[in-house]
């Protein structure tokens, strides 16, 4: 295989091909960076010398149906220059994570076409790991954006992780787009994009949010003369669970069997 097949299909930049396996339905290919282009990952000298190695795999872009694993011999390295002795840098993955940035981009592509399921099924990675590379890219992405011309936004939570975490999504109800993704689903997840907006010195007119007394708070706080407006859903769900409510006590006090039965009737809510 050649390497400049290595860098523009995995892009894989100065490694050399070694060999390949397939196996259990996947395709493993071994590479190392050329030795000519070692360096010091502390004050980037090539006067190096080698002193071991450690094989790492890492999940890579598929090739049609068939999953790729890279299996990376990665070198440890002496500088001649500064005396020290550490892992070489990858440039291909993120030191951290067992997958590499092309396929974290190829990741974010489909997840703008498909569900962070259907994602996680193709790409044979975890549900909670594609949500993951999702989150850092729309955090990334929307880090920088002007707010100057925002009049009317809608801020709420989703769950990620099953249920078990939560951002907070601030949209820009003129236009459509996220302007702000934050941490957690609490008022203090949005204290970075009010430092933002204060900076930006926008005139926010209106916020759309849920009925959560820690959101009322927040706005009320940071922009007391925005209108605030409690979106249709959350509306509708308090006014349908207190109909709910008022009819089950209702049915427990009602002894006439006739209008218990008229209760538990399909919308009687019992």
């Amino acid at each position: 295989m050649s390497t400049s097949l290595l860098y523009h299909a995995f892009g894989l930049q100065k490694q050399e091909y070694l060999k390949s396996e397939y196996t259990s339905g996947k395709l493993i290919l071994s590479t190392q960076t050329k030795p000519e282009e070692l360096r010091c990952s502390q004050c980037n000298s090539y006067k190096i010398k080698k002193r071991g190695f450690k094989t790492r795999r890492f999940k890579t872009i598929p090739i049609g149906s068939k999953r790729v694993i890279l299996n990376a011999k990665i070198q440890r390295v002496e500088c001649l220059e500064c005396g020290s002795i550490m892992q070489e840098k990858i440039r291909y993955a993120d030191e951290q994570k067992t997958y590499t940035k092309q396929l974290d981009r190829y990741a974010n592509e489909l997840c703008e076409v498909m569900t962070i399921q259907d994602v996680s099924k193709k790409l044979g990675m975890s549900w909670d790991t594609v949500k993951a590379i999702r989150q850092e890219h729309l955090t990334k992405k929307y880090a920088k954006i002007d707010l100057k011309d925002l009049r009317i936004v809608a801020i709420d939570e989703i769950a990620i992780q099953k249920g078990h975490k939560y951002i907070t999504l601030v949209m820009d109800l003129g236009s459509g787009a996220v302007v702000f993704v934050g941490d957690g689903k609490g008022a203090e997840s949005l204290d970075p994009f009010w430092k933002s907006l204060k900076r930006s010195g926008a005139t926010v007119e209106a916020v759309s949010i849920d009925m959560s007394p820690a959101y009322i708070g927040a706005v009320t706080q940071n922009l007391p003369s925005a209108k605030i407006v409690f979106d249709h859903f959350h509306i509708v769900k308090l006014m349908n669970d207190s109909i709910s409510e008022i009819r089950r006590e209702v049915y427990r006090e009602e002894t006439d069997i006739k209008k218990k039965k008229f209760l538990k009737e399909p919308g009687g809510y019992c």
